[in-house]
């Protein structure tokens, strides 16, 4: 075991398989949970302690609901909320609730390389959409008789919140999409 006392977003990360490990100053999470993301080699696991509001973000359903950053880690990484905190397990104890959260790299990705500006594409502009339901977030890659086919198949309502869906079922929208290119 190396442990290393430095700036994550500047230390070098490993060549070697590794993982982290890390309480996580909270108002550098994302930055952290990207650069572990967008690593050139990144870590087989993390566990990291976060607020937990930001590991529900992070971990999508079941510990919150699905949101941009848990679709754009969930087809390389199982990420999962695996304790929560008491703020009496710090010392000092800090004025928010806390949550390890556990990422683990996912040996077979469930979307390709080739495909995966694609995928992150869609979940960006489906959340990103000035619509607040699917329907809107999805009008620029599928038709409106497709997403109406897709809620059916799905198990969702053209008019629910892109947070709504599962996991699952974005990565069915996503495939049938894929499949049309």
């Amino acid at each position: 075991m190396r442990i290393v006392e430095a700036d994550f977003l500047l230390a070098q990360l490993p060549d070697a398989p590794y993982k982290v490990f890390s309480n996580v100053p909270y108002s550098r999470t994302a930055d952290i949970v990207r650069h572990l993301r967008d690593a050139g080699r990144p870590p087989n696991e993390a566990m990291l302690i976060l607020q937990t509001e930001a590991a529900g973000r992070f971990a999508g359903h079941p510990a919150g609901v699905e949101t941009r950053q848990s679709l754009l880690l969930k087809p390389w990484w199982h990420v999962e909320v695996i304790r929560r905190l008491a703020r009496t397990d710090f010392d000092p104890p800090p004025s928010v609730d806390s949550a390890v959260l556990w990422m683990a790299r996912r040996g077979t990705p469930l979307v390709s390389p080739a495909e995966e500006r694609l995928y992150q594409r869609l979940v960006n502009e489906a959340f990103g959409a000035t619509g607040i339901d699917v329907a809107a977030g999805l009008q620029k890659f599928l038709s409106r008789t497709q997403i109406t086919r897709l809620a059916h198949d799905l198990g969702f309502r053209i008019t629910d919140k892109p947070s709504s869906l599962t996991f699952d079922q974005w990565l069915g929208v996503f495939r049938y999409y894929a499949l049309q290119k």
